[in-house]
């Protein structure tokens, strides 16, 4: 990895990996991060930026609109798949402490911790992404078994990953494995993620015949959910 300055957007990041393609451009934490091929100079990659400056300058914009988006701070309530976080003043310094009660998840937050600072927000991501996938292996196993009932499905098993990217996955011995990241989804689009994999079980691909299925299994509204779960925003 190495870093180079672009007088419009700042310190830009750049990621050589052998396995990509072409150049990914990303926004993280306000920052343009760029994925490169290996073999790709830095004036390939500055060129590149220039060329594309435009469509750079707008996913910057909208890198920075999620940002604000993402704000949290203490008294702030986030809901989640079967309750919610509730970020709460504690009195432990340099610390934060997490603790259920029923189904809301309270977070002690140190006094005076800026909650939007990237190593703070880490510490807290990584408590709260503990205590979820906990709860995940109750909850989420629980909710499969429920639709797959109700649309007739019978996945062979269930399990609970740690993926963000891939929320959902369907094997050809027909195990189905959902991440715990669906906690942070609401009920409705935790349903559609369990809806596509169970429709896998019957159709490996996502051609016509499985957008049917998946389709029936969401009440007609495959397409609409598919584009909630596209706009989501994880906070963590």
């Amino acid at each position: 990895m190495y870093e180079f300055h672009d007088a419009e957007f700042g310190f830009v990041r750049v990621r050589v990996d052998s396995r990509a393609r072409r150049l990914i451009f990303r926004v993280e934490e306000g920052v343009m991060v760029i994925t490169s091929p290996a073999g790709y100079s830095l004036e390939q990659v500055r060129r590149s930026v220039n060329e594309y400056r435009g469509r750079l300058r707008r996913l910057m914009a909208r890198g920075e609109a999620v940002q604000e988006r993402c704000r949290l701070s203490v008294g702030d309530r986030i809901p989640c798949y079967g309750g919610d976080i509730a970020l709460v003043a504690g009195v432990v310094r340099d610390r934060f402490l997490f603790r259920y009660e029923g189904d809301s998840l309270q977070v002690l937050c140190p006094p005076g911790a800026d909650l939007n600072d990237p190593r703070v927000r880490r510490r807290l991501a990584q408590g709260v992404c503990r205590l979820l996938y906990r709860r995940a292996q109750e909850l989420l196993p629980r909710r499969l078994a429920q639709v797959a009932c109700r649309v007739g499905a019978e996945p062979r098993a269930v399990s609970i990953g740690r993926g963000r990217r891939k929320l959902g996955h369907c094997t050809r011995s027909r195990e189905i494995q959902l991440s715990f990241y669906l906690m942070f989804l609401p009920e409705p689009l935790v349903d559609y993620v369990i809806c596509h994999e169970l429709a896998h079980l019957q159709q490996m691909n996502h051609g016509p015949r499985f957008h049917d299925l998946c389709n029936r299994y969401c009440g007609g509204q495959e397409l609409a959910l598919r584009k909630q779960l596209r706009a989501f925003t994880f906070l963590f």
